[in-house]
C-alpha cells in the first residue's frame, strides 16, 4: 500500500507513528496561549488558574477575529467619516453615520482581498470609515477592530465562514413557556454561543400569561443570568417590559429564538416605531428597491440598536472543545475541578463531581442533559 502524501489522509501511515488523525487533533492543544472568552466566577477560579495556558486553537490557526483585528490595525490611519454598517444592497454596503444619516457605499476590491477563509469581509455592526470620491460616490475607506463577532459555516462552501454580526453588546434569547413549549436545551445552546463569543446574554421567557415560568426563571437566575418574564398580549407585564427596555438602552442587540415564541410582538410592544419600520422595509422589498435578504439593523430610541439576522442557531459549536463547553456551563464549571480526572467529560468517567452534583440535585437535570447533548451530538467527531 502506497503512502498517502496529499489529500485528506495526509499524515497517516507514516513509519513509527500511529495511524489516524487523533494525534493531529490532540496537537491542536498548545500551552502558549491564554484561555479565552471564559466568564470567571469564584467557584471555578482555582481551576481556571491551573489551566491558564490551555486553549484549543481554531483549525485555521489564527482565529478569524484576531486576523481581522490585526489587519485593521496594520492599516495606515484611515481618513473619512466614522459609521456603522447597517445593511447591504447587492455589492453595496449601507453605513449609518454617528449623526444617523445613512449612505450606500462601495467596497473597494483591495479591502475584500484582505481576509481569506470568510465569505464576507464586512458584516452588520462593523465600525468603519467611509469617504467620497471626487464624483461624490461614497466608499468604505477603512475598518475598525471588532470587539466580537457571530459567524457560521457558509451554506454553499463549508470551508468558508459567514460572519453575520459584529460588535454585539447583548444576545436576547427569547423563548415561550407554552405554545410552543419552552426548550431549555435551545436556551443553553444560545448561552453557550454567547459566552464563547464574549457576548452578554439575557433570557426572556414570553407568553407567561399562558403558564408559570418560575421554575425555569429561578434556575437561570441562580446562575446569575438576567431573566425577564413577559407577555406582549396582556397589560400584566408592562413593568417587566419597561425593565427590559431599560436594560437594552444604548446596546447593540441580536435577538435569538425559535419561531412562534413572539419575538416580533414583544419587540413591537417595547418599540412601537419598529412595526412601522418593518412594514416600510417589507413594502420597499416588494417595490424592488432592496434586493437582499441579509441582516439589517434598526436604530431605536435611547441609542438602542436591534440587529435582525438569520442564522444564529447555526453558529458553530463544533469548533469548541469539551473543555470549552464544560467551562461555559456555569453550574458544571463550578464542579469541574473536583473531578477525579482533570480531562473529565462528565459523561462516563468514574469519580465525576458533576454527575454526583446532578444526583444530589445541585445541578438541574435538564441543564446536564443539554450539556450531554452538545458533547455527544455537536462534538461527536472532535
Amino acid at each position: 500500500m502506497s503512502k498517502n502524501k496529499r489529500g485528506k489522509n495526509k499524515g497517516q501511515n507514516r513509519p513509527g507513528q500511529r495511524d489516524g488523525l487523533g494525534r493531529l487533533r490532540r496537537a491542536s492543544v498548545k500551552p502558549t496561549t491564554r484561555l479565552g472568552n471564559l466568564s470567571r466566577h469564584s467557584d471555578d477560579e482555582e481551576y481556571l488558574e491551573q489551566h491558564e495556558g490551555t486553549r484549543r486553537n481554531h483549525h485555521t490557526g489564527e482565529s478569524l477575529l484576531a486576523k481581522f483585528n490585526r489587519l485593521t490595525e496594520d492599516d495606515e490611519e484611515p481618513s473619512g467619516i466614522q459609521g456603522v454598517v447597517c445593511g447591504f444592497q447587492g455589492k453595496f454596503v449601507d453605513v449609518r453615520s454617528m449623526q444617523g444619516e445613512e449612505f450606500t457605499c462601495e467596497i473597494r476590491t483591495a479591502l475584500t482581498k484582505k481576509l481569506q477563509g470568510v465569505r464576507n469581509p464586512i458584516c452588520i455592526g462593523d465600525r468603519v470609515y467611509f469617504d467620497k470620491t471626487p464624483e461624490g460616490d461614497p466608499f468604505i475607506s477603512g475598518l475598525i477592530p471588532r470587539d466580537n463577532q457571530l459567524a457560521r459555516a457558509d451554506s454553499h462552501n463549508k470551508s468558508l465562514l459567514h460572519v453575520f454580526a459584529a460588535n454585539v453588546d447583548c444576545l436576547i434569547i427569547v423563548t415561550s413557556i407554552l405554545a410552543p413549549d419552552i426548550k431549555p436545551a435551545l436556551i443553553d445552546r444560545y448561552l453557550l454561543i454567547a459566552h464563547y463569543n464574549n457576548i452578554e446574554p439575557i433570557i426572556v421567557i414570553n407568553k407567561c400569561d399562558l403558564g408559570n415560568a418560575d421554575y425555569y426563571a429561578d434556575i437561570y437566575k441562580q446562575l446569575e443570568y438576567d431573566v425577564f418574564c413577559t407577555s406582549s398580549t396582556t397589560d400584566k407585564t408592562d413593568s417587566e417590559l419597561e425593565r427590559l427596555k431599560e436594560y437594552l438602552k444604548g446596546k447593540q442587540c441580536v435577538v435569538a429564538g425559535q419561531s412562534g415564541v413572539g419575538k416580533s410582538s414583544l419587540l413591537n410592544a417595547m418599540f412601537p416605531s419598529l412595526a412601522l419600520r418593518v412594514g416600510e422595509i417589507s413594502d420597499t422589498h416588494q417595490k424592488g428597491r432592496h434586493t437582499t435578504t441579509a441582516a439589517q439593523s434598526f436604530p431605536l430610541e435611547h441609542e438602542t440598536v436591534l440587529i435582525d439576522t438569520p442564522g444564529i442557531r447555526e453558529c458553530a459549536i463544533s469548533e469548541m472543545s469539551v473543555l470549552d463547553v464544560a467551562l461555559h456551563y456555569r453550574d458544571i464549571a463550578a464542579y469541574h475541578h473536583e473531578c477525579k480526572f482533570s480531562n473529565c467529560t462528565h459523561i462516563h468517567e468514574p469519580g465525576c463531581a458533576v454527575k454526583e452534583a446532578v444526583e444530589n440535585e445541585d445541578i438541574s437535570v435538564f441543564r446536564y442533559e443539554s450539556y450531554v447533548g452538545v458533547i455527544s451530538e455537536d462534538l461527536a467527531d472532535n
